[in-house]
């Protein structure tokens, strides 16, 4: 380290850490922040923190940022952006209000973060109370409407996502696609195909996941013959070796049943990466016949990358396909010498296949481990006790319903709910609250008496 270090040449310094997200430099680079007495620098100290942020060591860049002699608004949008980025996101929005309290007022890159944190929560309430800050500061910085956009798609309220949208004087890429993606989300695939099309109309150059998105699109509506059309687009585009547009394309086609096509397009992909290599496996679980495939597309990536570059999802996939294709034995001791600890969602998918096709035995040591992994989920619990009743192990499933009490597990009611003209009529199991029982069990009766079995 240089003897002739200053106060500029470190921030300078600080900047390129947090470009590499280098934990080396950074402690290399806070020893002579501190040493040199340079720690009464806001700008140094900030800057200290937004690379422990960057390299994802938030407790250090709480620590760093406690110890600031002034908290200028640098350093809380840092805190809030590092955190929204790292998904904590009830603590990005913490700095938010407490930016407030103390009266510093955010800027945009404050705002967009914690609308980052609302659209990770789900919290509408939260992200409108952001918007009519938004409003009374007079911020209409493309990076704010853009959070506010993907806020309201992410909490599902399309008609103020839809209004805004339409109110922006300026539209970049990330707008059009959060507004096409927030169709997608909300299960309304065909007005994300409308709005790509609106978009190409207006001038706007679609990018790669403009185009995945609406790949996903198709995949979602099983229409491969729009989905070819944008397949042309891509082509024409540039962008059919893109490795987002790659994965979306292998998925649509398995979907629409074209696996010769999923197969072609991965063929011909100069670069794959796992996500690449678990699409393609999860093509051929779409069709359970095509397990070797399966087996050959999971060994390949093993034998010429090396079990570092396989993901949990990579393992997961194989033993879906397995599940799928009624391999249950075989999947079972895949799973069990996996190197990698087979997560909830792996032995979920397990225990279907075997209630699936009746397997008892596999099905309860399937929910065993669930109950390992989850136990304070009750219809792990529920679910075990339901196996061994079908068997008529009534001991077992009294002591597991024995269990759940000593544990203080109560399982959840059934519940559903209709909406009418005059609202959403919430009802659970046994439930006899609602005013109008009477005549809601005598119109069901009705019904009853009047279905007839139809013969195919």
């Amino acid at each position: 380290m240089p003897a002739c270090l200053d106060a500029y040449s470190l921030s300078k310094s600080l900047k390129a850490a947090a470009t590499l997200r280098s934990q080396t430099h950074l402690k290399a680079l806070h020893a002579p922040v501190i040493k040199l007495g340079f720690s009464r620098f806001t700008i140094l100290m900030t800057g200290l923190a937004d690379v422990a942020l960057k390299c994802g060591l938030l407790a250090d860049a709480r620590t760093l940022f406690d110890d600031l002699p002034h908290r200028n608004v640098a350093a809380w949008t840092s805190m809030i952006v590092g955190h929204a980025h790292h998904r904590w996101f009830h603590d990005s929005l913490s700095f938010l209000r407490n930016m407030l309290a103390t009266g510093t007022a955010p800027n945009g890159h404050s705002f967009s973060g914690a609308l980052t944190a609302c659209s990770g929560l789900g919290t509408l309430s939260y992200g409108r109370q952001i918007h009519v800050q938004v409003l009374k500061k007079s911020i209409f910085e493309l990076i704010v409407q853009n959070g506010l956009l993907d806020m309201y798609c992410w909490c599902r309220c399309l008609p103020a996502a839809q209004r805004l949208f339409d109110s922006m004087r300026v539209k970049d890429n990330v707008s059009w696609n959060a507004m096409m993606s927030g169709y997608l989300y909300c299960e309304r695939a065909e007005e994300a195909l409308e709005l790509l099309a609106v978009m190409v109309s207006c001038g706007a150059r679609p990018d790669d996941f403009s185009y995945a998105i609406c790949v996903d699109a198709c995949a979602t509506l099983a229409s491969m013959l729009q989905g070819i059309q944008i397949h042309a687009c891509i082509v024409k585009g540039g962008f059919d070796s893109n490795l987002v547009v790659g994965n979306a394309l292998v998925d649509m086609y398995a979907k629409c049943g074209c696996i010769s096509s999923s197969k072609l397009v991965f063929e011909t992909m100069h670069a794959r990466d796992p996500v690449l290599w678990t699409s393609m496996i999860s093509a051929f679980g779409n069709h359970g016949e095509l397990v070797s495939e399966g087996w050959h597309y999971f060994r390949l990536p093993l034998e010429e990358e090396g079990e570092a570059f396989v993901k949990p999802e990579h393992y997961g996939c194989m033993a879906n396909l397995l599940c799928r294709a009624g391999y249950l034995e075989e999947a079972l001791e895949f799973i069990e010498r996996m190197p990698l600890k087979p997560s909830i969602a792996i032995w979920s998918a397990f225990l279907n296949s075997c209630q699936m096709c009746g397997k008892t035995k596999l099905s309860q040591l399937a929910a065993c481990r669930l109950l390992e992994l989850d136990p304070e989920n009750d219809s792990n619990w529920v679910v075990l006790s339901t196996i061994h009743a079908a068997v008529s192990e009534w001991n077992k499933t009294w002591k597991i319903r024995e269990c759940m009490k000593g544990e203080n597990i109560k399982k959840e009611p059934g519940c559903s709910w209709v909406e009418v003209n005059d609202g959403v009529h919430v009802f659970l199991t046994a439930d006899r609250l609602h005013p109008e029982v009477a005549e809601i069990l005598h119109t069901l009766d009705v019904l009853r008496k009047d279905m007839v079995f139809m013969p195919v």
